[in-house]
């Protein structure tokens, strides 16, 4: 089925000038909240995607060897539950960048380029949910896309001293390239992200009848919740779960006179991954607050609506 068949459940007039072009480039087999936000995007009439890049986990312990092809095993399985069949899923880096000594660009990179290269006027934005090793490797190819794109970054450590943080431990030097480049970027902290905080209870009540996308969502939150669940992970509580990249959509959703950004110079990403004051960085958008009632409240609606009984 066509995406915008689906859309049609949603019973939602949206001006086609508030639509924007964008890529998910996602670890979508690491946890479980990527399948959360790539779903929502999806569901989403102001997000045009054009296409989902797989990308690497490879410093994360549960998984070793092979993390993006099971990141990109699990796009497809969620198009499919999804009934999405015009959305391309691409294969990404399967290494961090100073792994990659032979140069190879993957599928998933050059369509990020090919996908900036057609734009003039408008920007392409990048739904970055993982390491940022894709984006990295498509502004050392092709820096003239820089121009072209928007970063929008999930990851990092609150400011303004910082701390080590998942996404970026995956691929500290990819951040390092995207933040020196010429390259737009807002910044969403983990100190912001962690915010999307939701009960497995209300998962249970407002996923799970969702279709077969819903039953799947929440299981396989449920089976990553009984497997991964650490004490010392302050994250989590076991009856809670971090909807973190759903943060990723919320940056479009939101109006834009909250005031919950700001503009900073991009730090130093240190060897320990905490920041140091880089007077010649470039400006970037931090933001500083994004709403998790609307934006988790839209997500449920989309769902019962395109997928409820």
């Amino acid at each position: 089925m066509k995406r915008v068949q689906l859309l049609e459940k949603l019973h939602m007039n949206v001006p086609e000038s508030a639509t924007i072009s964008l890529i998910i480039d996602t670890d979508a087999k690491n946890e479980a909240d990527d399948q959360y936000a790539i779903i929502h995007h999806l569901l989403s009439p102001i997000i045009d995607v054009k296409g989902i890049v797989a990308t690497h986990f490879e410093q994360k312990n549960l998984y070793q060897d092979g993390s993006m092809e099971k990141s990109y095993q699990e796009v497809v399985k969620l198009l499919e539950l999804a009934e999405i069949e015009d959305v391309p899923a691409l294969r990404g880096s399967e290494m961090p960048v100073k792994d990659n000594v032979d140069g190879v660009s993957s599928e998933g990179v050059r369509f990020i380029i090919e996908e900036a290269r057609k734009l003039n006027e408008n920007k392409l934005y990048i739904a970055m949910m993982g390491a940022m090793t894709d984006i990295a490797e498509a502004l050392k190819i092709a820096p003239d896309i820089a121009k072209n794109i928007v970063v929008i970054w999930n990851g990092g450590g609150p400011y303004p001293k910082g701390r080590p943080e998942f996404n970026v431990m995956q691929d500290p030097d990819a951040v390092r390239i995207v933040l020196e480049s010429d390259a737009e970027v807002w910044q969403i902290p983990q100190n912001v992200y962690s915010a999307f905080e939701v009960t497995i209870a209300e998962l249970s009540r407002r996923v799970r009848p969702c279709g077969k996308i819903g039953a799947y969502l929440y299981e396989q939150l449920l089976e990553e919740n009984s497997i991964a669940f650490n004490t010392e992970f302050l994250l989590r509580t076991g009856e809670n779960w971090i909807l973190g990249d759903n943060s990723t959509i919320a940056v479009f959703l939101m109006n834009r006179f909250r005031d919950n950004w700001e503009l900073r110079k991009a730090p130093i990403v240190k060897e320990d991954l905490t920041y140091a004051d880089n007077p010649n960085g470039k400006m970037i958008r931090v933001y500083k607050m994004l709403d998790v009632r609307m934006v988790i409240e839209d997500l449920f609606s989309k769902l019962e609506l395109v997928y409820g009984k």
